[in-house]
């Protein structure tokens, strides 16, 4: 699908027949992420391959509740520490508060694991010319199908692709989720133990060889001056639910402080 000059939101659902597209309009094209030419050429390509440069990240939600219950590590009444409590009825209490933490800690922290997590969107943001895409899709298959796709350039080779701590969370978590429905993989993500030098993680350009070197997307931004959260991904699945547009705002966000890094750090 070719967009005109304003940004737009791709969205993309299955149904039983065929596959619907719904746009919708940036409503603040001021807000377009795009960067200058230099050399001659157009921003956002990889340099001499002719690959563009899409700034990526994906926000992830549990699994359903029955997925959930079954994966749940069981609860170990025997483990409750409780003291000098000598009331059954309050050691009874106490097992019981105890039981419900621990349920809902694993809840809370399903999003984040692979085995326990899904995809519920992917955000793309194409330098070469500020176009804004979220891939979303009921069928996960079908959303991890099409990111691996657009991931691919010609002949084989990738896209230049960008994000923030993307070699310890998003892509990990997408081969998981591709391995889980069985969908195909690029061939060359990997070179051994290592991810393809094509898939650039921000966050290791900015710890330069120091794994103790801490900074979040949110604290780095702040320190380049390029932008700042305006919510907490932990709370993304539920906005996703009951609030679309304002789920897709933060994408949006999280995307342009990712490209302001990129920029900052000479990345792009």
């Amino acid at each position: 699908m070719k967009l005109n000059e304003e940004t737009a939101v791709v969205t993309r659902e299955e149904d039983k027949n065929a596959r619907r597209e719904r746009i919708v309009p940036n409503t603040k094209p001021t807000e377009r992420v795009r960067f200058g030419a230099s050399s001659g050429r157009a921003t956002g390509c990889a340099r001499g391959s002719g690959a563009k440069t899409i700034i990526f990240d994906i926000e992830t939600g549990p699994l359903s509740d029955a997925e959930l219950a079954a994966a749940m590590p069981s609860f170990d009444p025997s483990a409750v520490k409780t003291g000098n409590i000598k009331d059954p009825d309050k050691i009874a209490a106490k097992i019981a508060e105890a039981e419900t933490n621990h349920q809902r800690e694993f809840t809370e922290k399903a999003a984040l694991d692979a085995m326990t997590g899904r995809v519920l969107a992917i955000g793309l943001l194409h330098l070469f010319n500020g176009e804004f895409v979220v891939l979303d899709n009921g069928d996960e298959a079908e959303l991890l199908r099409e990111f691996w796709v657009r991931c691919e350039h010609e002949m084989g080779r990738l896209n230049r692709m960008v994000g923030f701590n993307t070699h310890l969370f998003d892509l990990p978590f997408l081969v998981r989720r591709s391995w889980r429905h069985r969908v195909a993989l690029p061939w060359n993500l990997r070179r051994g133990r290592y991810w393809s030098d094509q898939l650039i993680d921000l966050r290791e350009a900015w710890q330069l060889g120091d794994r103790q070197a801490k900074g979040s997307l949110d604290a780095v931004a702040r320190h380049l001056d390029v932008g700042a959260k305006n919510g907490e991904g932990r709370d993304f699945a539920m906005l996703w639910q009951t609030d679309r547009d304002q789920a897709i705002a933060y994408l949006r966000n999280d995307l342009q402080m990712t490209a302001g890094v990129a920029k900052a750090l000479g990345v792009v």
